[in-house]
């Protein structure tokens, strides 16, 4: 009777701490995966009543995965601080925020330990199941991207109100109301003097080329993109910031306009962690947006494809 109650407990445990570990955006749940296997093995050789120190060790660091892990604070970290500069490297950079706000390392392209995230993320927000509708998605992007008109943001310093602009009148204008924090942190981007009233963000609309790396980066960690491809498609997204923007701070100050915009501000915890992210891009001295040169000559990309994507 002991055995079964112990084997009962032990696989709600268990079933416990795999929903967590793979719903979480960290390693570290992973690691107590003995844990779990010395349950199983202590209650297959009758020794249930040991088996329940593992039990209750799984237990107790799957809880403190659900508090400490939803806590932690987005922090700039790097897999390689001396890497050589490439075009991939460069890359990475651009999307920078969306590696910072989770505390993972901003330079590294191909993560296997996100497969399953990439691929859950790509078929639950995207319908993307395999190569061929990543690449889809990726030109769709890329072609809406190019086709769409130019965009500015007029910020009111003074009142706290921001506006929109597309230069061909194809959409009303969208107007958000700013927190003091956030009129501060959009005068600090643009570089506005404190005695300017107001800043203007032009063709902010291209901060959404940073979301194509993400794309890319999910498709080399799934093996649907091989390593000259990445590359290439990464370049290409180097090649089009590099022409369109002139610097970090007008990428970043992008960046900020179309996140406001697009959310209407920090307001849900995903937010507020990009907020912040870019807080630390913009300010931090180790960030990638202060340490890599914009104009950076971009490698170049043999023509043809010499491997096929690995499946």
């Amino acid at each position: 009777m002991f055995t079964a109650v112990a084997g009962i407990v032990g696989a709600l445990a268990i079933g416990a701490w795999a929903v967590v570990s793979w719903a979480s955006r960290r390693r570290l749940p992973w690691l107590m995966a003995p844990l779990a296997l010395l349950a199983v093995v202590l209650v297959v050789s009758g020794l249930p009543g040991w088996a329940l120190l593992p039990v209750a060790a799984l237990v107790a660091g799957t809880f403190a995965e659900l508090v400490v892990g939803a806590r932690e604070a987005p922090a700039l970290r790097t897999g390689n601080p001396d890497a050589a500069l490439s075009t991939e490297r460069w890359a990475a950079a651009v999307a920078a925020p969306f590696r910072v706000a989770l505390a993972e390392p901003w330079d590294v392209v191909v993560r296997p330990q996100l497969r399953w995230r990439y691929r859950r993320t790509f078929t639950r927000e995207r319908g993307i199941t395999d190569r061929a509708e990543l690449l889809a998605e990726i030109e769709r992007l890329w072609d809406e991207l190019h086709a769409a008109a130019d965009t500015d943001l007029f910020v009111d310093l003074r009142s706290g109100v921001a506006r929109s602009r597309r230069s061909d009148g194809s959409r009303p204008d969208q107007t958000l109301v700013l927190t003091p924090e956030q009129v501060a942190r959009l005068r600090q981007v643009a570089g506005a003097q404190e005695s300017a009233d107001s800043v203007v963000v032009g063709a902010y609309q291209w901060w959404r080329a940073v979301y194509l790396v993400p794309l890319i980066c999910g498709g080399a960690t799934l093996d649907w993109l091989s390593p000259v491809e990445t590359q290439r498609l990464l370049r290409r997204v180097a090649s089009d910031l590099q022409r369109r923007f002139g610097g970090w701070s007008q990428l970043s100050a992008a960046f900020h306009a179309g996140f406001l915009l697009e959310r209407g501000g920090p307001s849900t915890v995903g937010a507020d962690r990009m907020w912040t992210a870019l807080g630390l891009l913009t300010t931090d001295p180790a960030s990638p947006w202060r340490l890599l040169p914009w104009d950076m000559p971009l490698e170049r990309v043999p023509a043809g494809d010499r491997g096929e994507a690995r499946r």
